[in-house]
């Protein structure tokens, strides 16, 4: 177990403080982009996951790219596949299209990580756990931006039914203006390609400041004066 006088001390701080401007700066530069930030900080906890190592930068940007990009493949693989199990998108609460549905996520599932385990020596950069654990956030991600939607919409219908039911084309037309504003402005919106590009920008960035910070504290390291040990 480390010392705590090897733990608190100038290297780190001054490596933590530099840290932290780089998050706050990429906090601030996306928040007034109004883009999510996660994609982002998904590649610094995998660069710290890896040791900081610059030889497996490769394999997390382009894994976890890969690994987002199948939210699309797989809404083609369902659209596709969904028919032959017995389900109709058409009716898609219907119970028999709602296992059909599920049936068809846990084939390409199976698929998915069949060509991780094969592939991974081979497209090592691209069939890599990286890649596994980006399409999970991104995939779980989607569903709530999904079920926030679905709740959004089904309030927005009874309120609009109500204006309705009330006979006032005004009222009814100002309630839907301010309903469809209220989904617009709260409701998440799922951009697989806008996260891919935050991922492979913002990551990058991250990692190169990183990096950067790595360089200069072994400079600084190395320039500060040694303390002798009288003989």
């Amino acid at each position: 177990m480390a010392k705590i006088s090897s733990v608190f001390n100038k290297m780190n701080l001054i490596f933590l403080v530099l840290l932290l401007a780089i998050v706050m700066v990429g906090e601030f530069v996306m928040e007034s982009m109004h883009l999510p930030t996660w994609p982002a900080f998904i590649v610094m906890i995998f660069f710290f996951m890896a040791h900081m190592n610059m030889k497996e930068v490769p394999a997390i940007l382009l894994g976890s790219a890969f690994g987002m990009i199948n939210l699309v493949l797989i809404e083609s693989w369902v659209v596709s596949t969904v028919p032959l199990l017995g389900g109709n998108l058409t009716k898609y609460t219907d119970p028999h299209t709602v296992e059909a549905i599920f049936y068809s996520k846990l084939i390409y599932i199976a698929l998915f990580i069949s060509l991780i385990v094969f592939l991974k020596d081979i497209l090592p950069w691209i069939f890599n756990n990286y890649s596994f654990m980006c399409f999970t956030i991104a995939a779980a991600i989607s569903g709530g931006h999904t079920a926030a939607a679905i709740a959004a919409k089904t309030v927005a219908g009874h309120a609009n039914a109500v204006a309705a039911a009330g006979g006032d084309p005004a009222v009814i037309e100002a309630m839907k203006g301010a309903t469809d504003k209220a989904i617009a402005s709260s409701v998440p919106v799922t951009n697989v390609y806008q996260w891919i590009g935050i991922e492979l920008i913002g990551g990058a960035c991250f990692v190169l400041g990183i990096y950067g910070i790595l360089k200069f504290l072994v400079k600084l390291e190395a320039a500060s004066p040694k303390v002798q040990i009288a003989k």
